[in-house]
């Protein structure tokens, strides 16, 4: 495993601009300019010595890996045409002649998602190029015909006049518009770097109009680079560093490189612009796709990103790729539906983000579309999946990384005007890291569990039998978000308290006697197992498994935070039984509190308390009394309890009112007669638990006392909250967690 971390360390080390597979296509035209001098010839002869050397056994140009007609057929045509135009390479125009006559009409049994950028507007023009040069093609031919036609209806829609104002996508294609334009109007919308839009292509086809000192230098630079080939768009710095990111943190791999990644991001921070980011710094243009990655990273790691960077992407309802055009691509609203679900409160654009892009996903996948213009990807379709199964809210790390494993394509190809790789974003170094780390992980995991199952049986919980048997879920449930080799105390101890939570639960609610509860509730609160001896055995049992539990976690606590913390832990504790009692109390007595009198109860007695914050000691960071005792301390934990708390009687309300307990479903339809039906009640609920979201991740996302990692523990219950209760009661179910569990615990990744 050092070994591949150095290697993909190595990939920072040497991150540039960006590394990016060649393009036929745009080094054809380079190969066309002819020589600035004046002199009969090209300016870039050893790019057409690359063409020659660079042609396919079957005479054609273009990614070898993956045939696809567009792509070869357009990078063919410019090869063949940069050759004829000089007069070299006549067998390679022969042989790209013969394979163009064969393969043209299978254009039309091509994808019309998998059109290179731009190929309607500049296809039909280096056919008139052909033409020009007497090139024997099939130009009647119907595909032709029809591509033809629809660069005549592109072409009006295109206002002219602002071609020359505004910088647009289009400036990405002037190659196909070489004989509309005036040139030297368009000079004043050149890139920083002397690109046109950073297309070497279209850059290509400005330097031989104008002869422009800016263009050369752009192509020339490249030329050096890139041993005399062009990539199909250059740079691509702010691109490679995010997916690159994100693709290391889908495969769990991330914490390794935490030091790069931080460098990456701020890199992409440098050039962050209100109105969002393209794929290259500095660039004029803007497209929701990098806008979208660039947003969720940056604000997952703390930087100050603001929703506005969306609105020029919003028009009628509606999210677009770029801003005044009128199309979305499945990856687009895929990663705006990923940033749009780490919105803050107040933040209404981001809201119907969220809303536009879930409903345009799901609509895709439910048809079967789950294929884009932008990338040809493994498994498209299982990502949109899991991230409409698993949004944000829901997803647990560990879970979505054993499932991306599968999705995760070393072999995955870009589109833009010629298919393309990107080799620090797909490679097979990153995916054998992934799969050794996962089951690393998953083998210490497996040992864990034994252990905590082992602490059950001698605990004697498998005898009571009342109790509901979860330490297998309640493992999972740490191990699926704290899953870090280093993690392995806070894992414990939050498997422990939450089977001990569990065994409470089913105590107080199995029916027993309110004068037994109270006596129990008193022998915690004075932490005395003597008060205990006039009670059933399986009272006693129950006590002394939560007593020496807690009171060993308390040793193991003062290790870690190098003092006494046993005042807090018991605190928990003391809390929960007490609100469990209540309940008990308003059961027995009939009583049917308020709305808030039965929230402020009930967040605490749905458990979570003692779980999550018995954990924070062994988080890694020393916690203070001054952090114990903050508003920013209680703060998230009342809003974990509380979307804990809905999200649990939205599901489990069927099983508790059979044990005689009431609901926040039951007591908010009784103080609104008006609500029409349970749905909607439960709707205004479903919208509480959101309000609540956003308030948590707003605050586990700023800085505050409460240390980052102990946050995410907070955001993490969150999140497991999410995930067991989104369809059904999973946690009380026998099934609904069944096959999760056997994901990131007993199923080992195929290396």
């Amino acid at each position: 495993m050092n070994e591949w971390i150095e290697e993909i360390r190595m990939y920072f080390r040497n991150m540039t601009l960006g590394e990016i597979s060649m393009s036929p296509y745009d080094t054809a035209w380079v190969a066309r300019v002819p020589a600035l001098d004046g002199s009969h010839g090209p300016q870039f002869h050893r790019s057409l010595q690359w063409i020659i050397d660079n042609q396919l056994p079957d005479g054609d140009w273009g990614e070898p890996s993956l045939f696809l007609g567009y792509d070869r057929v357009c990078n063919t045509l410019a090869c063949v045409i940069a050759l004829k135009t000089w007069g070299v390479g006549a067998q390679n125009v022969e042989r790209g002649i013969q394979f163009l006559q064969s393969n043209i009409y299978k254009m039309e049994e091509d994808d019309a998602n998998h059109m290179p950028i731009g190929f309607e507007i500049v296809f039909p023009a280096m056919m008139e190029d052909a033409k020009a040069l007497g090139l024997d093609l099939p130009y009647d031919a119907t595909i032709l015909q029809q591509i033809s036609a629809e660069r005549e209806k592109k072409m009006k829609k295109i206002p002219m006049a602002m071609v020359y104002k505004y910088p647009t996508t289009l400036l990405h294609s002037l190659e196909g518009l070489h004989r509309e334009v005036d040139w030297n109007k368009l000079l004043q919308l050149q890139s920083e770097n002397g690109s046109f839009l950073y297309s070497p292509a279209s850059t290509a086809c400005a330097l031989m109009y104008t002869k422009d000192v800016k263009c050369f230098d752009y192509l020339n630079q490249l030329l050096i680079k890139f041993d005399h080939a062009c990539p199909n768009v250059y740079p691509v710095d702010l691109f490679e560093r995010l997916w690159m990111v994100d693709r290391l943190q889908r495969l769990g791999i991330s914490r390794y490189f935490e030091r790069e990644i931080r460098d990456c991001l701020q890199y992409v921070y440098r050039y962050w612009k209100d109105c969002g980011i393209g794929w290259a710094s500095n660039s004029s243009v803007q497209d929701v796709d990098d806008t979208a990655m660039a947003f969720r990273l940056l604000r997952t790691h703390g930087f100050d990103v603001k929703e506005d960077c969306f609105r020029q992407f919003f028009k009628d309802g509606e999210f677009f790729c770029f801003a005044g055009q009128s199309s979305q691509a499945v990856t687009g609203m895929f990663n705006l539906s990923r940033a749009s679900q780490t919105l803050f409160p107040g933040e209404s654009l981001l809201k119907k983000a969220r809303t536009f892009s879930r409903n345009f996903l799901r609509t895709k996948h439910e048809n079967n579309e789950c294929f884009d213009k932008w990338i040809i990807t493994k498994d498209l379709a299982g990502e949109v999946e899991y991230n409409l199964t698993f949004p944000w809210y829901a997803s647990l790390p560990r879970l979505e990384h054993r499932t991306y494993l599968d999705q995760y394509g070393i072999d995955d190809i870009w589109i833009g005007k010629s298919l393309y790789k990107m080799p620090a974003v797909t490679n097979e170094v990153f995916l054998k890291l992934a799969k050794a780390d996962f089951n690393m992980c998953q083998a210490l995991h497996k040992k864990e569990l034994e252990q905590v199952i082992k602490w059950n049986a001698s605990c004697q919980f498998r005898d009571l039998e009342f109790a509901r048997q979860k330490s297998v879920e309640c493992y999972f449930a740490g191990a699926a978000t704290m899953f870090e080799p280093e993690m392995v105390q806070a894992r414990l101890v939050w498997a422990r308290c939450c089977v001990l939570t569990t065994v409470l639960d089913d105590y107080f609610d199995h029916g027993t006697p309110v004068e037994e509860l109270r006596v129990f509730v008193q022998a915690v609160r004075t932490w005395n197992p003597e008060l205990i001896n006039g009670l059933p055995e399986q009272a006693k049992i129950l006590f002394m498994g939560l007593y020496k539990t807690v009171n060993t976690i308390a040793e193991e606590a003062f290790m870690a935070q190098k003092r006494d913390v046993h005042h807090h832990l018991k605190h928990y504790w003391d809390k929960l039984i007490t609100s469990a009692l209540k309940e008990a109390e308003w059961a027995e007595s009939g009583y049917v509190p308020t709305f808030d009198e039965y929230m402020e109860v009930a967040e605490i007695s749905v458990a979570l308390e003692p779980i999550v914050c018995s954990t924070l000691f062994f988080a890694g960071h020393r916690l203070d009394e001054d952090v114990l005792d903050s508003y920013d301390y209680h703060l998230v934990m009342h809003l974990v309890n509380r979307v804990g708390r809905i999200l649990n009687d939205i599901q489990g309300m069927k099983r508790e009112a059979s044990q005689g307990k009431i609901s926040s479903v039951q007591i908010y339809m009784e103080e609104h007669p008006s609500v029409p039906s349970e749905a909607m009640a439960i709707a205004h609920l479903q919208e509480l638990v959101d309000n609540s979201m956003q308030q948590l991740t707003y605050e586990v996302l700023r800085f505050t006392a409460v240390p980052k990692s102990c946050k995410r523990i907070h955001l993490n219950m969150a999140k497991i909250m999410h995930a067991f209760y989104k369809d059904t009661d999973g946690f009380s179910s026998l099934t609904a967690m069944t096959g999760f569990v056997k994901k990131v615990l007993f199923e080992p990744v195929p290396e």
